[in-house]
């Protein structure tokens, strides 16, 4: 099926397919609220992530793992928010899609692309903190993180691609009041083949990630809370055997038990730091991401052809507060991100505070300094 052919043979969804209804749906005042909250978070998260990339792929002591799928995360929370935003805010803008047709579909494909590639990443990274906390080893090196992201971007692009050569069709242009950009939907007889893709995409995109994220979590939870139950039974026993046991070196010889305290060390407050980062980062996927997906659900299961898509550029810019909150979690909890960024860009110094090892030693680099040499002096 060629672009042409999309675009002629898209469904018309909604009362009215003109742009001139676009007034009615979407009102002024809504479009530029929505408008300049585009704009926001274009330019906040765009940059932010942005940096992540530029952090992780300049410095070789920011390629581990973890941060390596931050990084594949970060490059299409990147794309996201600096290439298929500005396009849905020039639709917003103007009443209707002003660009090509091909673009239009384009916009869906890469689109679906990125937040599948970003889920799987962010999926991995819950995997890997269960991995590393309950069963207590670790799998994830370099390469191998390199070669999972690879297969996330295959896997990423096969999923996206059928909708181009036939299976489903895009909304035809004009686009329906509301909707900001070509959406993909089952053919209007509704074929197996189109739903059992769309549930597809739907286990891809949304729910087969919520489910491991939540298993993750729940095991790891379980486990920390088992950690600190055996830490506070021993502790208990220790204090109940070395009771009236008087702390000096007789006590000491006399009981070597009681002289090394504590008995059972474990840093809990080291293990959950990263994992705290994952959990909100999750969070606010699944809190933003889910009105979207799951309407799009419910539009592509519905039996009628008259879709209402007044809120559906709300919905889409829930969508996109992950991407541009994600850089603003990292540079709230990971302290090494701060301490980069405030290397890389000295410029920043006057806006953040300065939390640099590096930095915080050079108390003024702009000083000339003189040495003083007592010898010279006595002779």
């Amino acid at each position: 099926m060629t672009w042409s052919e999309i675009g002629s043979t898209g469904v018309g969804l909604g009362n009215g397919s003109s742009n001139d209804s676009w007034g009615d749906s979407v009102p002024v005042g809504e479009r530029a609220f929505l408008g300049f909250v585009g704009v926001v978070m274009a330019l906040v998260g765009g940059i932010g992530n942005g940096i992540v990339v530029i952090l992780v792929c300049r410095s070789a002591a920011m390629r581990s793992a973890i941060n390596l799928l931050l990084a594949a995360m970060a490059l299409s929370d990147t794309v996201i928010l600096l290439l298929l935003l500005p396009l849905d805010l020039i639709t917003l803008a103007g009443g209707g899609w002003l660009l090509p047709s091909p673009m239009c579909s384009a916009h869906a494909f890469m689109l679906s692309v990125m937040q599948i590639q970003g889920v799987a990443a962010l999926s991995v990274i819950c995997v890997d903190r269960y991995i590393i906390i309950v069963r207590q080893q670790e799998v994830l090196t370099p390469c191998i993180t390199c070669c999972i992201i690879a297969i996330s971007w295959v896997v990423s692009l096969a999923v996206s691609l059928p909708p181009l050569v036939g299976l489903g069709v895009y909304t035809s242009l004009p686009l329906p009041p509301g909707l900001t950009h070509c959406e993909w939907r089952p053919r209007e007889s509704r074929p197996p083949g189109d739903l059992v893709f769309v549930s597809f995409t739907f286990l891809v995109i949304y729910l087969l990630p919520v489910l491991v994220m939540s298993f993750s979590f729940a095991g790891i939870l379980l486990k920390i809370r088992q950690n600190s139950a055996k830490i506070h039974s021993s502790e208990s026993r220790r204090d109940s055997s070395c009771a009236g046991v008087i702390p000096s070196a007789q006590g000491d010889a006399a009981n070597p038990s009681c002289a090394r305290r504590p008995l059972v060390t474990v840093d809990l407050r080291y293990k959950t730091q990263t994992l705290t980062t994952v959990i909100i980062l999750s969070v606010v996927f699944f809190l933003w991401r889910s009105p979207l997906h799951l309407s799009q659900l419910a539009h592509a299961f519905s039996s009628h052809l008259d879709v209402n898509y007044k809120a559906y550029p709300w919905l889409l810019w829930c969508a996109y507060v992950p991407p541009a909150v994600n850089p603003v979690i990292y540079t709230a909890r990971i302290k090494k991100f701060r301490n980069a960024v405030v290397d890389i860009f000295p410029c920043l110094l006057n806006l953040l505070p300065c939390t640099s090892s590096t930095i915080q030693r050079l108390s003024n680099p702009g000083a000339i300094y003189m040495i003083h040499h007592p010898r010279r002096e006595s002779t």
